[in-house]
């Protein structure tokens, strides 16, 4: 069963995640040999973008095949969205992380920081 959406206010993770999906898929997708829409698989997501069917289409299936959202729109109404499934999860922060991913150094700094032990400053108490 499909559930027409209008309201960008009421379903803000659905916009935010097609936003993300389509994004993602556009910068690392690949197309597939034969077929119009573009795939990209990584960290256990299936991203698909089926960009010239009228209406568009997005699926996104987490790992076993499990199908977690499945959108339809028209390029024209950017707000009208047919959702066929949507499941939320950790999927969503997965993917948020797979299209902006956190600097290396930033990584390193914090994997430091956890794993080490910073050193200790002497105070001399006679200067006081």
């Amino acid at each position: 069963m499909k559930i027409l959406i209008d309201d960008p206010d009421w379903a803000r993770d659905i916009y935010e995640a097609r936003a993300l999906a389509v994004m993602f898929v556009r910068k690392h997708g690949c197309a597939l040999q034969g077929s119009p829409r573009l795939r990209v698989v990584n960290d256990g997501l299936t991203v698909t973008f089926y960009p010239n069917r009228s209406p568009m289409l997005l699926t996104i299936d987490a790992p076993l095949g499990t199908r977690v959202l499945s959108l339809e729109w028209n390029d024209g109404d950017a707000w009208r969205i047919a959702i066929e499934t949507y499941h939320s999860g950790r999927w969503e922060s997965r993917l948020k992380a797979m299209v902006h991913p956190r600097p290396w150094l930033e990584r390193w700094r914090a994997l430091a920081t956890f794993t080490g032990s910073l050193p200790r400053q002497q105070v001399d108490i006679s200067q006081s």
